[in-house]
């Protein structure tokens, strides 16, 4: 963790010291108003036009979930599309968790801490042109004292990035006493342990001592969850028996090339033709073809073809090549992670000091760190051959849009591993395979730091609010081993690392992998000031106007070391982004209580970005009692805007992968497809990119496959910013005391997206002959062209930037039931029915293209309802709740409807569980808990009682699922919990 400044530090230890020097004997008045996020204004009356759902801390401790974010991702509001699950790698943001509502994207929702901002995750994420990713796996949970959900928007009061809603923790502001908790959880089966511990305490009465000082710190700690620990979750052999139809091999079936004990080849002039074996024609470029020479000794038998592994294991089509005798396979599912570890370590202390009876000035300390490991399958350079004319095997994108080219590994004649030494065919020999001793790991460290100064209270006739603010995110990548081209080349000449089954020297490892470390920052600067006050007396009560301004620096670097950029770490990409802005705003917000039945509430604006310009943003909000107590009616309408993020906007660039799975695309040059269902590669080998170049899978058999495309996405200064208008309207209902419903309908319209160009509208200009065909790279070897056709090598990449394009338009309806049910008898009852009902979800990202409805689609992420319904029982120290959770199925477009027309085996299967979709989730929670003892509480919980694996993909099974890396893998699961308190 980086040090904050000395100058930091030493202002707020003079700010406390000048604090504690002037309070005095005074107790300060409290203030009977309160702040609601989507206000500037405090208020007696926490019912605002604007629609506020408050998860308390009680709330958070019953709700059964084992940490926040899991929460509130079964919020109803916020989506899977858009929300970043951290519990396993995802190339570019492992260790990550965001928040996304109403299908916008974690960029279309801000994360706010006590109404003030956070620093973003210093990573580069290409996905979905996301950008800013605010990451709240950092912030301590003992530490919360409410979540707010602001759902509309709210830019005006703000600034960028609040379009689709706000979510505001707000902490513990004093405490006094003593405060400790544990837990523990796993699956039923006992894998997915979670623990957690939390100590907390606090002294001094701020009302008749004058300050407060308070602290906490918290750990949590999460096993490793592997696949092969998960077998028992869903129908494995449904699913296998699926994949068999598909011409896939079952799950944990050897099905891997590369393994420790090397698979030897020749190195032939040319890998064109075919040879006839076993009655199957099969392509020389074939693992299993004519080139296979023989397996180094030691392979276990289970593992070997001709022994314990048949030559034809189920899945293997009829014109699949027979898995030669002898040869060495390896099991990729038996290492292979599901959710990865996690350990977490965070720290509040919070100082609160009256310096009169109406001011106060405070302290706020935040420390997190969370540290997400994920055991990777060994290292493997290859599973492709070489030949002399062709001898590469590895590409390698650059981000000076040229490719870093590797040979496969190639040991000559005398290398004391080539087993045809003092043979009478002495020759080089190709090897495949895996890097037994070179341990793969992906380890992500995220660091949070945050320290605000500040002053609230009464000065005149004003509510005064100011702070400075410092926010930090540090982030710490480390690959492990990852193989470098010069080091593993001058090795295999030099004979430094040995290929033949044995555990080399640390010497020998270091002489062709070294571990590979991205290091980023970003920070947060900012000061601001808001303040209130009444204007004049109208027919509801006073007018209250809210002035406020702010002045904020942001940073962002993440960097690659000289290894990454020019592509030494063989198979490993770089992503870069650096960059500085300041941000001024000025804003205000005016309440009028037309009467004591009608309020409105106005809010303007205007913001100033040193890098892309001005963003002016509005909000009118209103709300109308219509009986007192019973029946309200409220609504907003506003402005939003997005500031484009540093790393799309400033000097960037990064490498990604990108697939299309609405059609398949072949390359005109280089593929024959007359007839389309059954499309030839004109290239001699067959090069599976050319009639199948964005890895369209449906249908598709996994070896036919060519894998995902390079692409190389840059960053765009002349970006704008995006805009958005939303509009709510709603009522609270209240028939008894003891009853209240609340609807509200919400429609959101984002324009200007900003999205990476698509790969599928760049390769349908190019090959119509337009100007993008510029930005299609082909491999610029002669030997990979076409006879006699000059430039025609196989695409390599495409080069995509950030752009701003059309719109999304959503719209929907949110409801919410609260009845509480006292008895004399039995205790108190209390049902809650909450639910999101989306009726658009509309996306037009092209101005000559038709809106796409991606409403309930795997596309969007959006399901069309996604509800839960809750019923607790209180009485005499008990509570316990049942919970329901609902969440619509998914279609997959371009996939599911030929799935149900299909009369294949496989798509039959499918149909019969249910798996043309992504499916329905349904399932019930249990909780218990209690509260009898002196200073204890005691609580268990049980989620997903049924072990419901419906929400997957495919035949279920824990390979299928369909949030990876979220504890719903593991399937059903318990926590357990004792609190103690202390006043």
């Amino acid at each position: 963790m980086k040090r904050f400044p000395l100058t930091l530090v030493s202002l707020a230890l003079s700010s406390l010291a000048t604090s504690l020097h002037a309070q005095t004997a005074n107790a300060p008045a409290k203030l009977d108003r309160i702040e609601v996020t989507g206000s500037l204004i405090k208020r007696t009356d926490k019912e605002t036009p604007a629609v506020v759902q408050t998860i308390t801390r009680k709330d958070i401790e019953r709700s059964g979930y084992s940490t926040v974010e899991e929460l509130l991702r079964a919020n109803n509001a916020v989506d899977s599309g858009g929300s970043i699950q951290d519990g396993t790698a995802s190339g570019f943001v492992n260790g990550l968790a965001t928040l996304s509502l109403r299908g916008f994207g974690a960029q279309g929702t801000l994360v706010l801490i006590n109404g003030r901002r956070m620093a973003p995750a210093a990573n580069v994420d290409v996905n979905f042109g996301r950008g800013t990713l605010l990451n709240v796996n950092t912030i301590p949970k003992g530490a919360i004292d409410r979540i707010e959900v602001l759902k509309d928007g709210a830019s005006a009061l703000y600034g960028s990035d609040a379009m689709a809603g706000v979510i505001n923790y707000v902490l513990r502001k004093d405490f006094q006493g003593l405060e400790a908790s544990a837990g523990f959880g796993q699956s039923t089966e006992g894998v997915g342990t979670t623990k957690n511990a939390s100590l907390a305490y606090g002294f001094g009465n701020l009302d008749s001592q004058g300050f407060n000082l308070m602290g906490g710190i918290e750990a949590s700690k999460r096993d490793p969850v592997y696949h092969r620990e998960l077998k028992n979750v869903g129908n494995l052999d449904e699913q296998n028996r699926y994949l068999n139809l598909t011409g896939a091999t079952s799950r944990f079936t050897p099905d891997s090339v590369a393994s420790p004990w090397a698979n030897f080849y020749r190195v032939p002039s040319s890998l064109a033709g075919t040879t006839r074996i076993g009655g199957i024609t099969v392509q020389n470029n074939d693992v299993s073809g004519a080139n296979y020479l023989g397996t180094m000794p030691g392979c276990p038998s289970e593992n070997t073809v001709g022994q314990g592994l048949p030559n034809r294991p189920a899945g293997f089509t009829a014109t699949q090549a027979s898995l030669p005798n002898g040869m060495c396979r390896f099991n990729l599912d038996e290492p292979l992670q599901a959710i990865s570890g996690q350990d977490r370590l965070s720290g509040s202390l919070r100082a609160t000091f009256a310096l009169n009876r109406d001011l106060v000035a405070y302290a706020d300390l935040m420390l997190g760190r969370t540290e997400s490991k994920e055991d990777l399958l060994p290292r493997t350079m290859t599973t492709a051959l070489a030949s002399q004319s062709a001898p590469f095997v590895v590409s390698t994108p650059r981000l000076d849009q040229t490719i870093a080219r590797q040979g496969g590994i190639v040991l000559p004649v005398g290398h004391p591993d080539n087993p045809t030494n003092g043979t009478s065919n002495a020759q080089p020999v190709q090897l495949i395979y895996r890097f037994h001793d070179l341990p793969a790991a992906d380890i992500v460290k995220q660091t949070a730091s945050r320290l605000a100064l500040g002053v609230q209270g009464l000065v005149g006739d004003w509510d005064l609010d100011a702070a400075l603010l410092y926010s930090r995110m540090d982030n710490e990548r480390t690959q492990t081993n990852r193989l470098r081209s010069s080091l593993l080349n001058p090795a295999i000449a030099a004979g430094t690392y040995r290929f033949n089954g044995q555990t080399n020297t640390a010497q020998a490892i270091a002489s062709v992998a070294s571990d590979a470390v991205n290091e980023g920052d970003s920070t947060l600067v900012s000061l601001d000031t808001r303040a209130s006050r009444s204007l004049f007396k109208m027919g509801g009560g006073d007018a209250m106007l809210a002035l406020g301004a702010e002045a904020r620096r942001e940073s962002f670097n993440a960097g690659a070391d000289e290894a990454y950029r020019n592509g030494d770490y063989i198979g490993l990409v770089a992503n870069v982004a650096q960059g500085k802005r300041n941000a001024y705003a000025l804003f205000a917000e005016l309440g009028l209580p037309l009467t004591k039945a009608i309020e409105v509430q106005t809010a303007l604006r205007q913001e100033k970005y040193s890098d892309f310009g001005n963003s002016t943003t509005g909000k009118l909000g209103a709300k109308w009692v219509l009986m007192p107590s019973t029946l309200m009616l409220r609504g907003t309408a506003a402005t939003g805007f997005r500031a484009p993020a540093i790393s799309q906007i400033g000097n960037a660039s990064a490498v990604s992968f990108n697939n299309f799975q609405e059609r398949r695309v072949f390359d005109p040059v280089r593929c024959n497809s007359t007839d389309a269902a059954n499309p030839v590669s004109r290239a001699d080998p067959p090069d599976l990119r050319d009639c199948n170049v964005l890895n369209f899978t449906a249908g598709v058999p996994v070896v036919n496959r060519p894998g995902n495309m390079a692409t190389i996405i840059s960053a765009n200064p002349d970006l704008k910013p995006e805009k958005s208008k939303s509009f709510t309207a709603g009522l609270v209902f209240s028939p008894t005391r003891n009853l209240d419903i609340g609807l509200d309908w919400w429609m959101f319209d984002r324009r200007d997206e900003i999205r990476v160009q698509r790969t599928i509208d760049i390769l349908d200009d190019a090959f119509a002959g337009g100007a993008q065909a510029a930005q299609v790279v082909r491999d610029t070897n002669p030997a990979t062209w076409l006879p006699g056709v000059a430039n025609s090598g196989p695409i390599l990449m495409i080069i995509r930037k950030y752009d701003n394009y059309n719109t999304t338009k959503t719209s929907g309806l949110d409801y919410d039931l609260n009845a509480r049910m006292p008895t004399k008898d039995w205790g108190r009852f209390i049902l809650r029915i909450s639910g999101t009902y989306t009726r658009k979800y509309e996306v037009q990202v092209l101005d000559n293209t038709p809106p796409q409805d991606q409403l309930g689609t795997t596309t969007s992420e959006v399901p069309r309802t996604k509800a839960s319904a809750q019923l607790s029982w209180e009485r005499a120290g008990w509570n316990s709740w049942v919970r329901l959770n609902h969440t619509d199925k998914l279609n997959r477009l371009g996939t599911t409807d030929p799935c149900l027309a299909s009369s294949s085996a496989a798509n039959v299967q499918r149909k019969t569980y249910g798996s043309c979709f992504v499916g329905m989730e349904s399932t019930w929670d249990l909780g218990l808990s209690y509260s009898g003892f002196k200073n204890l509480i005691l609580s268990a919980n049980v989620l997903n009682l049924t072990n419901d694996v419906r929400r997957s993909t495919d035949v279920p099974s824990s390979f299928t699922f369909w949030d990876a890396g979220t504890g719903a893998m593991v399937g059903r699961r318990f926590n357990v919990s004792l609190s103690y308190r202390m006043d």
